[in-house]
């Protein structure tokens, strides 16, 4: 395997885990906070995907429900982490990459809503935009410093300052 792809594969399935362990910690010290248990969103969310019931269907709606959140996590970990190593290879690509994230924030959590929706389940979209907020915070700040000398060229590249110097 090259070597560029080893990097993409291993900084995504971080970059991944990572958004994924947020939004988890996120919705269960939400669930703790409002009185729930730490599992109560995602096996309301899972209910509809498994047949089952009682205390076993609840532990298999919270793997159910987990088991396609990880791997929809992982895919927007290898994404991201293959859009910050173009962006490292062609700064100017930071605009477009930096538009990828934000339009796909937006997918996620339509996404995701519709998927609540579906299973019956009301979320407050302000817990989903805040979840998907810290989540994408957090998976970004370890691909920068994943990438350290990432930023310094993004800034270089955006300061008209450095590009075309004043006349002194």
């Amino acid at each position: 395997m090259k070597p560029d792809r080893a990097r993409v594969l291993s900084e995504g399935l971080i970059t991944g885990l990572l958004g994924y362990a947020v939004i988890v910690l996120f919705y269960g010290i939400l669930n703790v906070v409002t009185g729930l248990s730490f599992f109560c969103t995602p096996a309301r969310l899972g209910a509809g995907l498994t047949s089952s019931s009682g205390s076993t269907g609840a532990v298999g709606a919270v793997l159910a429900f987990n088991g396609l959140h990880v791997v929809a996590f992982l895919v927007v970990g290898l994404l991201a982490a293959q859009l910050v190593m173009q962006t490292e290879r062609y700064p100017s690509f930071f605009v477009l990459a930096l538009f990828i994230g934000v339009a796909g924030l937006f997918a996620v959590m339509a996404a995701f809503l519709a998927f609540a929706a579906e299973s019956g389940v009301e979320i407050p979209i302000s817990s989903v935009f805040a979840a998907n907020l810290l989540a994408g915070v957090a998976m970004g700040a370890y691909l920068l410093k994943a990438h350290p000398r990432l930023w310094a060229e993004i800034r270089d590249h955006l300061d008209p300052e450095t590009e075309h110097p004043a006349p002194r």
